[in-house]
C-alpha cells in the first residue's frame, strides 16, 4: 500500500525550485548528508507520468522514491502532503511512470535518493499536467427499429488509442447509466432493447483508451419510443 508521508519542503530548494515558502523535509529515516536526485525528466500522456533520471550507481546509492501529491493540490496548500507512490530498488534503473492518474490535472512530484535504510532530502520538484480528454466520437445518431429497440451508430473514432466504446442512457431526463460497452474501435454500433414505448430515452457514447483515458462526451440524442 501506498504510504502518506508528510514533506514540509526545505528552504533552499524552495526557493530555487518553487517559490514558494521554505520548510523543511520531514522522515523517520532521513539524512541529509545523501546527495539530492535532481535534473528528472518528466513525460505526461492522459493516465500516466513517465520520470527519467541518471542510474544512482554511480553516486554509491541504493536507488530513489517518488513522491506525489494528490490532484490540483500543490499550489493552494503551504504545507504539502505527499504520497510515496513507488520506490526503485535497483541502482542501475533510470524510468519509473505513475499510473492511475486523472486527465486534465496537476500532479506535483518530488525524489529521494536511498541507501542503507536512510533517505535524502528531497530533490527536484516537478508540476506535471496530464493530458486532457481526445476528441468525441462524431455522427452519432439513433432510430427507433421496433417497440423495444433502439439502434444507436456513430461514425469509428480515428484516434488509433481507442480501445472500446462506452454506451450512456437516460430515461425520462433521469440519472445517466452506464448501459453497455462495445469492444472494438472499429464497431460502431450498438442495439439497446431495453426500451418501452411511452418513454423518452436520451443516449450519449464515450470513446475509452487502452489506458483508461476518455474522451468528451458525444452530442446526445433523445428519443421518444413509440
Amino acid at each position: 500500500m501506498k504510504r502518506l508521508t508528510l514533506v514540509i519542503l526545505t528552504a533552499i530548494s524552495l526557493l530555487l525550485l518553487t517559490g514558494c515558502n521554505p520548510n523543511t523535509l520531514m522522515n523517520q529515516q532521513l539524512d541529509p548528508k545523501l546527495p539530492k536526485l535532481n535534473n528528472v525528466k518528466a513525460v505526461a500522456s492522459n493516465t500516466s507520468v513517465a520520470f527519467e533520471w541518471q542510474p544512482v550507481a554511480s553516486l554509491g546509492l541504493d536507488g530513489i522514491n517518488i513522491y506525489r501529491t494528490e490532484k490540483n493540490q500543490y499550489t493552494n496548500s503551504p504545507i504539502k502532503e505527499l504520497t510515496k507512490v513507488g520506490t526503485v530498488t535497483n541502482r542501475f534503473a533510470s524510468h519509473y511512470v505513475d499510473t492511475g492518474l486523472a486527465q486534465d490535472s496537476i500532479y506535483t512530484y518530488t525524489f529521494t535518493t536511498v541507501k542503507d535504510g536512510y533517505e535524502s532530502v528531497h530533490g527536484q520538484v516537478l508540476e506535471v499536467r496530464t493530458l486532457p480528454e481526445f476528441e468525441a466520437v462524431t455522427f452519432f445518431q439513433a432510430y427507433q427499429k421496433a417497440a423495444n429497440t433502439i439502434k444507436l451508430i456513430w461514425r469509428p473514432h480515428t484516434d488509433q488509442r481507442v480501445k472500446m466504446y462506452k454506451i450512456e442512457k437516460s430515461i425520462d431526463s433521469g440519472q445517466w447509466k452506464w448501459i453497455g460497452t462495445v469492444e472494438n474501435r472499429m464497431m460502431s454500433e450498438y442495439i439497446d432493447t431495453y426500451v418501452a414505448p411511452g418513454s423518452s430515452y436520451t443516449y450519449r457514447v464515450i470513446a475509452v483508451g487502452f489506458d483508461d483515458s476518455v474522451s468528451k462526451k458525444s452530442d446526445v440524442i433523445t428519443i421518444y419510443a413509440r
